[in-house]
């Protein structure tokens, strides 16, 4: 059965006939879709971290220690096991003043000997009366497990049939905390009488602790929510005012931090990407245009032949197309294969809060990559398609 010598056909075989100079065009638009994919999912991966984190920290003001304001934040964002104790008795002060509507404390139990648990963890112990934080992010209800203790996981925890192991005992979790993208998925969430349950069953074991395991005259953090009408600013000067030796972390400035340094990496992603598709329809443009100079029989015998310059320039065009494609789909191939199971690393690296996009705005963003790795292909052939539309069969352009 003949070929009908078509457009789409002699694009493909002159693809083929020059494999390497294919390969090396291929590549280029690869580098191109691989960094505008990668920028399109860290981006939109920190925006939602700091949505998370957002709707998960729950209070307007955090407490803490004075000293210990690095050790609270290194806490929420990474996750990494750490202590710092102040008096329980700041509640009763804090109820006087006014504007702050809820008051909740959480406890940082942090064990002093090795190989405690399955794997590095913070407990935190939280007040289930009081609190308004921790249960809201359950998203559902929980009851205690047989021993009575209320456990809840963070996302990031692995569990074994929603068990395991701390202080070399076995423990059942009531629930497993929706992602937040901070480090607080990756801590253990217990209430207060599971709390001191657990400290006197370690001990027993021989683990040393830094406190003494009591809640009820010690927190680690204080958490306040505020009346719609309140600012924040105001509270914690009053707070700062009225208790000495604390620190207040204020929410909003808590995230202003977060999006000051996502606006700088947005702005350096986008730059970055902007800089690659500028670059790649340069250089294919120069390249579309050598390789005019190489084809200027080849066209002419198209011309013989009874091909007029549309039918010249639509080879061209699919040569650009089958690179833009092929191109864009092996760098969202390849960002993929480097991007999804270094998240985690990626996030750490970058200390901001960092959750995932869903499946479906993933293939979008798959599809816009490719699309975008097309179109500066297309208009780096652009350049040559004019000339050949001046082309005479006589091998010459005018």
């Amino acid at each position: 059965m003949e070929k009908t010598l078509g457009p789409v056909f002699l694009a493909k075989a002159n693809l083929k006939r020059k494999p390497a100079r294919t390969a090396a065009l291929t590549v280029l638009v690869g580098l191109l879709s691989f960094t505008v994919f990668a920028s399109l999912l860290i981006i939109e991966s920190l925006k939602k971290g700091i949505s998370g984190i957002q709707s998960r920290l729950g209070a307007d003001l955090i407490i803490v220690p004075e000293e210990y304001e690095n050790e609270a934040m290194n806490v929420l964002l990474s996750g990494e096991p750490n202590y710092f104790y102040l008096d329980k008795d700041i509640e009763n002060q804090l109820v006087e003043i006014e504007g702050i509507q809820q008051i909740t404390s959480q406890y940082y139990l942090t064990s002093l000997s090795e190989s405690c648990c399955d794997f590095p963890v913070q407990i935190i112990g939280f007040d289930e009366k009081s609190d308004f934080v921790i249960k809201p992010w359950a998203g559902k209800k929980y009851t205690p497990n047989e021993q009575g203790e209320i456990i809840l996981a963070g996302y990031s925890v692995p569990l074994e049939k929603k068990t395991f192991k701390l202080f070399g005992k076995s423990h059942t979790v009531c629930a497993k905390l929706s992602k937040s993208g901070s480090g607080l998925d990756s801590a253990i969430f217990v209430d207060s009488k599971t709390l001191q349950k657990i400290y006197k069953d370690a001990c027993s074991r021989g683990f040393a602790f830094i406190s003494d395991g009591n809640t009820d005259t010690k927190a680690s953090t204080i958490l306040c929510r505020l009346s719609d009408s309140v600012k924040s600013d105001t509270t914690s000067l009053l707070i700062r005012q009225k208790i000495n030796g604390i620190k207040v972390i204020q929410k909003k400035r808590f995230l202003s931090h977060f999006e000051k340094s996502l606006s700088s990496l947005v702005i350096f992603l986008y730059a970055l990407s902007l800089i690659f598709l500028i670059a790649t329809i340069l250089i294919l443009s120069v390249v579309f245009s050598l390789i005019l100079n190489e084809r200027l029989k080849e066209f002419a015998i198209l011309r013989t032949l009874g091909g007029n310059h549309k039918f010249l320039s639509k080879i061209v065009l699919l040569e650009a197309f089958f690179i833009g494609l092929t191109g864009g789909f092996i760098g969202v191939l390849f960002s993929s294969i480097f991007f999804f199971p270094f998240s985690t690393l990626i996030s750490q690296k970058i200390s901001l809060p960092f959750i995932l996009p869903e499946a479906s705005l993933i293939l979008i963003f798959a599809v816009l990559t490719i699309l975008i790795a097309v179109f500066s292909s297309v208009i780096a052939s652009l350049r040559t398609i004019y000339h050949i539309s001046e082309f005479e069969p006589y091998g010459e352009v005018k």
